[in-house]
């Protein structure tokens, strides 16, 4: 058995941003509002032409991460429609995963 892994909570998002200062003033709210208690934000990764990325973060349990992550991340007008994945370990190394599309609208 692995206790080293935790659950993951990846957002994929497709649509440009306006600049890369968006990314950076998300980043630094990800970074500094969720309490260590419940997890970590780890960073985006980012395409050069700024279209489309990923946002990583990783805790304890992926559902209540993502839930301390709603309320920053509905600030954030191009992670609408943006694709979400929420990956559960097991004690025995197996997993479960929930995937959605964010719909900023009803959060």
């Amino acid at each position: 058995m692995n206790s080293m892994l935790e659950d993951e909570v990846i957002i994929s998002f497709n649509k440009k941003i306006k600049s890369i200062d968006v990314i950076h003033d998300l980043d630094e709210q990800l970074f500094t509002k969720i309490p260590k208690r419940i997890g970590s934000y780890d960073g985006h990764e980012i395409a050069m032409d700024e279209t489309h990325g990923r946002l990583f973060a990783y805790g304890k349990n992926a559902e209540e991460l993502f839930k301390v992550m709603m309320p920053i991340l509905k600030d954030y007008d191009f992670l609408d429609n943006a694709e979400v994945y929420l990956k559960f370990y097991k004690e025995d190394d197996n997993y479960s995963e929930i995937e959605f599309t964010l719909d900023l609208e009803t959060i």
